[in-house]
């Protein structure tokens, strides 16, 4: 009987799909063994052994006790592979991880949290890690401690920066999974000014936030750091970036931010203010020397992040091609001032307060083709360590505005031609500065039991009635 070419190719096909089913199913998955570092364990397989061979002996050694029992130890934390022949010509694929020794490791994380209730747990390869801890810094110590015990995995990391710039790292770490939880999470409460400073008429004052060669009067650990004043233009603009100079900065130290140069752009200090840094403030704002932008209050909990914006959306459009086709799409960019936040209470008391950014935009115009906005930017980043009650002082944000004045002798000044002579205009340039205040405080809760008054249920002392004797009080009636 004679089968066409076509059916023979067809029945060659179905048999091939056939072996390679057969052959996939005739090979198991590996089978998973742990084993303790300096500790052994034995594996028992149940047809006698032929051959033997261990991939790699420096994470472990065996050896064949009988024909079905293999002795494994552990030398050091990693990986290997086991592979066995029986005589039946059945091969099993071993999969052999070597772990650290839990119970020292339990060791070391009681001596490193003796206050502290975590529970150490194995699932496969990783480390699962559960229970409660004073604080974050303290979580973070256990992982390490954790992941020096578990299998090793290389991890990179690709970090992305808003200029552009990437940057790829490659470390090696264990396989810790966490669990453990902050035990009663210490809540944090940040008290934020943004003012915008007259600087031109503090330095006629005398007035400078940092004296080049010494030290402002109730600031302490005085560092500087680079900021750059930024003009951004969208749809196919460009981007200019330039930078002012203020008066110096002076090198110093800052706790956990190691030594730093003078630099011009921008200066950062640490301050102590025992009638709070809002007295200054406010004293500045009543001399029309400064303008208070924003005074939120902020609270998150330690180790978390968060986020402050007061400002708007601005839209426009931006050109999108998909699939040969461009199509317009609305685009919100945020203006106004921009806050992102994340402190860290650590064991001694410190806040760890990293901002990243503190921003004030603003429209510095619109492009003549297309009537795109340009949004003009000012921001830095950061990170201090402060006790609470500090205040972190971020300046040096600077802006020049002309100011147009006009002068004249009244009515001959207006006198058409000839009060040209009469009358006399001036352009003044002055220097804005923009400067944050963040003071960070610990929540403490109230005491059960206690009493909380509300405005206005305890009477005023009479050094406070004062106050407000000369608020006029309307009659009935009106």
């Amino acid at each position: 009987m004679k089968i066409g070419w076509k059916r023979a190719t067809a029945l060659f096909t179905v048999i091939s799909i056939l072996i390679f089913a057969s052959v996939a199913l005739a090979a198991p998955a590996a089978v998973p063994v742990h084993v303790i570092v300096n500790k052994g364990t034995i594996i028992t397989i149940k047809e006698p052994s032929k051959r033997v061979s261990l991939s790699n002996p420096d994470i472990a050694e065996m050896n064949l006790i009988s024909p079905r029992e293999i002795l494994i130890n552990g030398k050091k934390v990693g990986t290997t592979t086991l592979i066995v022949w029986d005589t039946s010509g059945k091969v099993t694929f071993f999969d052999v991880m070597v772990m650290g020794d839990f119970e020292l490791l339990e060791q070391q994380i009681k001596e490193t949290a003796p206050n502290d209730d975590v529970k150490v747990e194995l699932a496969n390869d990783t480390i699962v890690l559960s229970g409660t801890a004073a604080n974050q810094g303290t979580i973070k110590k256990i992982i390490q401690l954790a992941q020096a015990y578990a299998v090793s995995s290389e991890v990179t990391t690709t970090t992305k920066y808003s200029a552009g710039l990437t940057t790829t790292e490659t470390s090696t770490s264990g396989k810790v999974l966490n669990h453990i939880m902050i035990k009663d999470p210490q809540q944090v409460i940040l008290q934020v000014k943004v003012a915008q400073v007259n600087k031109t008429n503090l330095q006629k004052l005398g007035i400078s936030w940092i004296a080049k060669g010494g030290s402002a009067e109730g600031f302490s650990n005085l560092i500087g750091a680079p900021v750059s004043t930024n003009t951004t233009t969208f749809s196919g603009g460009t981007t200019n970036v330039s930078s002012s100079s203020p008066n110096p900065g002076i090198a110093g130290n800052a706790p956990g931010l190691g030594s730093f140069d003078p630099l011009d752009a921008f200066q950062l200090g640490v301050s102590y203010f025992p009638a709070g840094i809002g007295v200054v403030i406010n004293a500045l704002a009543t001399k029309n020397l400064a303008k208070i932008l924003a005074e939120p209050n902020l609270v998150v909990n330690s180790g978390q992040k968060g986020e402050f914006l007061a400002g708007s959306k601005i839209p426009y459009n931006v050109l999108v091609s998909t699939g040969g086709q461009t199509t317009p799409t609305i685009t919100f960019v945020d203006v106004g001032i921009k806050l992102n936040f994340a402190p860290e209470v650590l064991e001694n008391g410190v806040i760890n307060l990293k901002i990243d950014p503190a921003e004030v935009s603003n429209i510095a115009g619109t492009l003549q083709i297309n009537g795109y906005p340009i949004i003009e930017t000012r921001q830095v980043s950061t990170s201090a360590q402060l006790r609470e009650g500090e205040s972190l002082v971020l300046a040096g944000l600077l802006r020049d505005e002309t100011i147009k004045t006009l002068s004249k002798i009244p009515m001959l000044g207006d006198i058409p031609i000839l009060g040209a002579l009469f009358r006399s205009s001036n352009d003044d340039v002055e220097t804005k500065e923009l400067v944050f205040f963040i003071t960070p405080k610990l929540v403490k809760p109230i005491p059960e039991g206690t009493r909380v008054e509300l405005l206005g249920e305890k009477p005023l002392t009479p050094e406070e009635q004062k106050e407000f004797d000369w608020i006029p009080i309307p009659k009935s009636g009106q």
